[in-house]
């Protein structure tokens, strides 16, 4: 839990992402990996050589006002409160997808992995600015791109808002996702969903990470749901499900 508790003490409200980029890049800095940014600031990560890569999408930014936060473990359960001792949010979404990110670039040997700013939506200011402004030509040999940045446990978004088609209801095996319990659905805008609007062809989908009351005081996680979403995505990134054909 401790690489967890680490990235929630770090505040990144969208535009503000530096301090959460440096503690992410001082985590890989051991491991071989090309890094490229933007001119927005999105991080895109090349890990290992191939001609087709799997990739993992999480945002940098979260909704919440900076302050400093104690991260309070009960049992399973994590959540933050500030020096009065009041709840407030731990910055779960979706600091959950970096901590997927950050395991699965320690132990995958092929792996791209793009992390974008300023995903929320702030005021009258539409989310989704990274993604909506990122050249697409990174995931010209990615052949799909998983995203962790859903509330709850058992989600994987199939539809996106506005009914945008992600990926097909082949595209995990249905084995895969009753081993972790998980199910297709329909759900909101996140990064991968504003790609698909710009027209990218690869499946795409939203993943359930553990986290619950995002965007409010009483946010916190399921430490472990998190652990279940790792193992999730693992098994769809282990070598028999990447031989499979995406449509």
């Amino acid at each position: 839990m401790q690489l967890l508790t680490e990235l929630y003490k770090i505040t990144s409200k969208s535009g503000r992402e530096d301090k959460i980029k440096s503690f992410l890049l001082d985590c890989l800095k051991d491991i071989q990996i090309q890094i490229e940014t933007d001119a927005i600031g999105n991080l895109f990560i090349t890990k290992g050589q191939a001609d087709i890569y799997p990739c993992i999408a999480a945002h940098l930014d979260e909704i919440h006002t900076p302050c400093k936060r104690e991260i309070v473990i009960d049992n399973d359960t994590i959540y933050a409160v500030d020096e009065m001792w009041n709840r407030v949010g731990c910055g779960a979404d979706d600091k959950n997808g970096l901590w997927i990110v950050i395991n699965l670039l320690r132990s995958e040997p092929i792996l791209k992995v793009a992390l974008f700013v300023q995903e929320e939506k702030l005021g009258i200011i539409a989310g989704c600015r990274g993604a909506n402004s990122c050249d697409l030509s990174f995931f010209n040999n990615v052949k799909y791109i998983l995203e962790c940045d859903r509330k709850g446990a058992h989600d994987v978004v199939a539809i996106g808002k506005g009914d945008i088609p992600l990926c097909d209801d082949k595209f995990i095996p249905q084995t895969i996702l009753d081993k972790f319990d998980y199910q297709l659905v329909s759900g909101g805008k996140t990064d991968v969903v504003a790609l698909k609007m710009r027209g990218l062809k690869i499946p795409v989908c939203n993943i359930s990470c553990g986290y619950y009351n995002a965007h409010k005081n009483n946010e916190y996680t399921q430490f472990s749901e998190l652990q279940n979403c790792l193992s999730f995505v693992k098994e769809i990134l282990s070598e028999e499900t990447n031989e499979k054909e995406c449509k």
